[in-house]
């Protein structure tokens, strides 16, 4: 076990806590509005604009495919930490997976901004992935 080791794993557990608060949240959230709707309720607040934005969902739009992401990232930095080399073969696997989560979350924004009209609004103000990281 070398630094690179211990730094890979500490940054996928943190990122591993991360993605579980993120998917915490979102379940909370998601059951309450449900409840409320199979219950006949008014959807007001936060229920009324029908999606999270508080939380982690605040900082970013997907901080669980935040976190997952950087997850991938960390196996492959364990890879680094086995070849010795900055370089190899199993960042394929590691920026596949990247690419899946931009199209996973390109379709999932999609159909949010056309159920939800305060959608757009978000989209401009919080980053897609990278807390308070650049807004598209």
């Amino acid at each position: 076990m070398g630094i690179i080791d211990y730094v890979a794993g500490g940054l996928m557990l943190l990122f591993l806590i991360y993605e579980t608060i993120a998917d915490i949240q979102q379940w909370k959230f998601q059951s309450k509005k449900h409840i409320m709707i199979k219950g006949g309720e008014t959807l007001t607040g936060d229920f009324a604009k029908g999606f999270l934005d508080k939380g982690l969902w605040a900082y970013s739009r997907h901080p669980n495919y935040f976190a997952e992401q950087a997850i991938w990232v960390c196996f492959y930095l364990f890879s680094i930490a086995a070849s010795r080399q900055w370089f190899n073969w199993s960042i394929t696997g590691c920026l596949l997976l990247i690419v899946l989560f931009q199209g996973s979350s390109s379709f999932s924004e999609e159909i949010s901004a056309g159920k939800y009209p305060e959608y757009k609004n978000y989209q401009k103000r919080v980053s897609r992935f990278i807390p308070f990281g650049y807004r598209k």
